[in-house]
This record gives C-alpha cells, sequence and structure tokens, in this order.
C-alpha cells in the first residue's frame, strides 16, 4: 500500500509550485519507513534528489523554506543528496540566512570524499564580510574534524591556517574550534600549541582564552 501511494505521489516532484514538490517530498519521506525493501528505497531516493536541488534556484524565500525541509531529510537520510554536496555551496549574493542554513546541511553532508572541496569552501567563507558568517564558517571547520576522524589533520591545518591571517575574530573562533579538537582527540595535536600560543595577542574573547 505504501508503495501505491507512493507511485500516485511521485509525479508530483516535477510540479511547478514549489510547496507542491515540498509537500510530496514529505509524504514520499514518511512512507518510506515502512517500506523494507532497499532496492525499492533507494530507488525512490535517487528520485528526490533533482526536484529538491531544483527549488535552490528558486527565490531566496522559497529557498530558505526547502533547505529547513532539506536539512531534516538529509538527517533522516543523508544518502538521498549525497552526491549534491555542491549544490548547497554559498553563493556570493545568498542573503545570510540561505548562508547560514546552507552550511549546516553542508556539514551534515560532507564526508572523506569531498571534505577537501568543503575546507577549501569554508575557508572562502572565512574571509567574507559578515562576522557572524565567518565564525560559523570556522566552527564548521570544527565541525568537519570532529566529524571525520580521518580528515581531522586536514581540518586542523586549515584553521592554523586562518590564525595567520591575524584577523582578530578569525583567530578566536579558530581558537575555541582547536580546542574542541582536543577534547576530541586528546594527546594527538599537542605540537600545535606554540603556533596557538604565538597569536594570543589577538586573543580578547574570555573562550577563546
Amino acid at each position: 500500500e505504501a508503495e501505491g501511494i507512493i507511485e500516485r505521489v511521485t509525479p508530483r516532484l516535477q510540479h511547478a509550485n514549489s510547496a507542491v514538490v515540498m509537500s510530496a517530498v514529505k509524504v514520499i519521506m514518511s512512507y518510506l519507513e515502512v517500506i523494507t525493501n532497499s532496492d525499492t528505497v533507494r530507488t525512490l531516493s535517487r528520485k528526490m534528489a533533482p526536484p529538491l536541488v531544483t527549488l535552490l534556484s528558486a527565490e531566496p524565500e522559497i529557498q530558505y523554506v526547502a533547505l529547513r525541509n532539506i536539512n531534516l531529510i538529509v538527517q533522516k537520510r543523508p544518502t538521498i543528496l549525497s552526491h549534491e554536496i555542491k549544490v548547497f555551496f554559498c553563493k556570493y549574493n545568498d542573503p545570510i540566512y540561505v548562508k547560514m542554513e546552507k552550511l549546516e546541511i553542508i556539514i551534515r553532508l560532507v564526508s572523506e570524499r569531498n571534505i577537501e572541496q568543503v575546507l577549501l569552501e569554508f575557508k572562502e567563507y572565512a574571509t567574507e564580510v559578515d562576522v557572524d558568517f565567518v565564525r560559523r564558517a570556522v566552527r564548521a571547520i570544527g565541525r568537519c574534524a570532529i566529524k571525520l576522524e580521518r580528515a581531522a589533520e586536514r581540518c586542523i591545518n586549515v584553521l592554523l591556517e586562518l590564525i595567520q591571517t591575524q584577523v582578530d575574530y578569525v583567530v578566536q573562533e579558530a581558537v575555541i574550534v582547536i580546542k574542541d579538537i582536543f577534547r576530541r582527540y586528546p594527546n594527538r595535536y599537542e605540537s600545535i600549541i606554540s603556533t596557538l600560543c604565538d597569536n594570543l595577542d589577538t586573543l580578547d574573547e574570555p573562550e577563546a582564552k
């Protein structure tokens, strides 16, 4: 019965109205829970990716609603958009609320396969003008390190490069993030402490100290 309902709803994924598309996705997501055949689940998941990606070319308000929903979808079924991470990279003219939401989704989709391009993106974001977004981007690098143990060292190297910029709020956020990485991987990256000490002059935030 679940498959029958999904079959009837699936054509709505091509609908011109974004609200109809999102409603169809929600229905399919809820009925996927009761389907036990993994091949069927995989096929249906694959069908959902293109319409979700299409929603990201709509105006910012619709994008934002779509991104909020995509975030929930990715938490449940990250494989649906695992190959689409690039569509969530921020554009220079994205409103800040869209950028913040994209950042969250990128962190959920990051893997050892795409970590290099994600770090390049995050490093770029850390040079933007919006201080809150910059802080969030630096924090995102730390979250990648904690999520992907084998990429942790690469993440730390990017954080160290950002510390070299001597931009005070970037340095502060990077130091806070590195502290979290130390906690997650004790006795592994202490060799970088001297580099951190060299940059302590720029710290005026209590948590960073």
